[in-house]
């Protein structure tokens, strides 16, 4: 059997891998987190094969979307969240997804929020409730803002129970509503 990279970059197999990865309660968080990522690429890669979207790129760093998508000719950027694992909101009835990045700025002040601008579409992963890798999309412009920030994304947003507008199951068509001009 052919090792993977991984297991030589640490020097472990497989097994010990992700039982130290089980042992963490955050490790499989982030684990949950960039395999949510890495099934919404194996989705957008087969796009590109489909000619469905033009080009994207995943990224890995502090202060870049997820992913930045060629559709129609304009980049489009998106975030990736899991909703939540227990949590639920009672009225409306429905999933949370935190809108929140992992770390604040080196000085210490508060980065963590994310501004209406810098994502035009978010793709919240079911996988916590549903143990599926499907997902619900939204343009961001349709998420709820502070009440004191206006410019500021809420840090807990509604997820519906079952696709309703403005969250769709269909990627493109969000693609699509995101390119319009509000």
């Amino acid at each position: 059997m052919t090792r993977h990279p991984l297991e030589d970059l640490l020097n472990a197999d497989a097994v010990d891998i992700l039982s130290a990865i089980q042992k963490g309660h955050r490790a499989v968080v982030d684990v949950k987190g960039k395999l949510a990522e890495f099934f919404l690429e194996k989705k957008l890669e087969a796009f590109k094969q489909q000619g469905v979207v033009e080009d994207y790129q995943w990224f890995d760093r502090d202060g870049v979307p997820d992913f930045v998508i060629k559709f129609r000719g304009r980049e489009l950027w998106m975030e990736c969240k899991n909703i939540r694992s227990k949590e639920l909101f009672r009225k409306p009835h429905a999933y949370k997804v935190e809108l929140q990045k992992t770390r604040n700025s080196k000085d210490g002040t508060n980065t963590r929020g994310y501004k209406v601008a810098e994502f035009q579409v978010l793709a919240a992963c079911l996988f916590n409730h549903t143990k599926r890798w499907d997902y619900l999309f939204v343009c961001t412009r349709h998420l709820k803002r502070r009440t004191t920030a206006r410019e500021f994304l809420e840090i807990m947003q509604p997820v519906p129970l079952k696709p309703e507008p403005p969250w769709r199951t269909d990627l493109v068509e969000v693609l699509a509503e995101a390119q319009v001009k509000r």
